[in-house]
């Protein structure tokens, strides 16, 4: 592209050509949320104008502006967009005299990122609310995020196919990096696995392990948990938390029991460490490894009351409790049925 046509080409003909060379060849969700934001750019900055005429001044009263109604990880979003929209220009679309305006700005809207972990008391009420819903899906899935570290998109997109028990390795057909890659499995994670696959009204008509109902066209899509896991929350009054915080959650406890950064990195499928070639970690030593340092570990026999998955009482074991004698004092009811001399708990 010569210097007189990059002058000519418009902001909202750069945005439409880049999501169809660039965002055409990302997932569908990626390619949505792309087309959402070219069309909030061409609306606060203008289509007709030309690509040209975006200074990093343009650019810095945009900034302003768009903190007052959204948060900086939002705006920090925008710009690596419009960067990655100038990058393309100058290099494949060969745009002549002008630089970058987004790396001219220096540091846009960059935060630390998000650190929100579990709280004392919010695992049991967020396990105990999973328990109560009608849908085991739920938890299987709330579950698995908090014992594998693996994304929401990696968990609704696991067939059976994928899950080796006896080696306990679930191999991630996609990810972020768009390479499939093998995850170590806890005795916790295996537990419910097999709880999954010993479900007898499973449906024959998708190899999908949490699926949804069916759709228009006969077909079924991943389970669908956005919508039922806000209201989890709400019933487990936890604010403040997303499905991404289990991942996080995850990953600083295995970090916090003694794993190294480079076996998180194999484990979890992160780019924590920038720079470093990606380790190629045998996934068989890393399952060696949670057992060793105790992740995971079913104790005690049975072993399902361990792992929080929920079971049926069995008919001797719903039996009423005895009452608790107090000291000196002999255990009785009184009127209306109220227990008397029994010291309180």
């Amino acid at each position: 592209m010569t210097e007189e046509l990059s002058a000519e080409l418009t902001f909202q003909a750069a945005l439409h050509r880049y999501l169809l060379e660039v965002s055409s060849r990302l997932s569908p969700q990626s390619q949505a949320r792309d087309e959402r934001l070219a069309s909030m750019l061409i609306k606060r900055l203008g289509g007709e104008r030309s690509l040209a005429s975006i200074t990093p001044l343009v650019l810095s009263e945009y900034r302003e502006k768009r903190l007052k109604d959204a948060s900086a990880a939002t705006v920090e979003k925008d710009f690596v967009f419009l960067s990655a929209l100038f990058e393309r220009a100058m290099g494949v679309w060969q745009m002549a005299g002008q630089a970058n305006p987004v790396s001219s700005l220096g540091s846009t809207a960059r935060t630390h990122g998000r650190d929100r972990r579990l709280r004392p008391g919010e695992r049991v009420r967020l396990l105990a609310a999973c328990d109560k819903h009608p849908n085991p899906m739920l938890g299987w899935v709330v579950r698995l995020g908090l014992e594998t570290a693996m994304r929401k998109s990696e968990i609704l997109t696991l067939k059976q196919e994928d899950i080796d028990l006896k080696k306990r390795i679930a191999v991630v057909p996609k990810n972020q990096t768009k390479a499939p890659r093998p995850v170590p499995l806890t005795q916790k994670a295996v537990h419910i696995f097999q709880e999954i696959f010993a479900q007898k009204d499973r449906p024959t008509d998708t190899p999908l392990l949490f699926y949804g109902e069916l759709g228009r066209f006969e077909t079924r899509r991943p389970y669908a948990i956005d919508r039922v896991f806000r209201q989890l929350l709400l019933t487990a009054r936890m604010k403040a938390f997303r499905f991404s915080d289990l991942r996080f959650e995850a990953i600083s406890y295995l970090r916090e029991v003694g794993l190294s950064e480079l076996e998180i990195i194999a484990l979890a499928g992160t780019r924590g460490i920038r720079g470093r070639r990606r380790p190629e970690q045998q996934p068989e030593a890393l399952v060696k490894r949670l057992d060793a340092l105790g992740v995971g570990v079913i104790k005690g026999k049975g072993g399902e009351s361990a792992v929080g998955v929920r079971r049926r009482p069995k008919p001797e074991e719903a039996v009423k409790p005895a009452l608790k004698r107090g000291s000196g004092r002999r255990g009785g009811r009184g009127s209306f049925g109220v227990p008397v001399g029994v010291g309180k708990r």
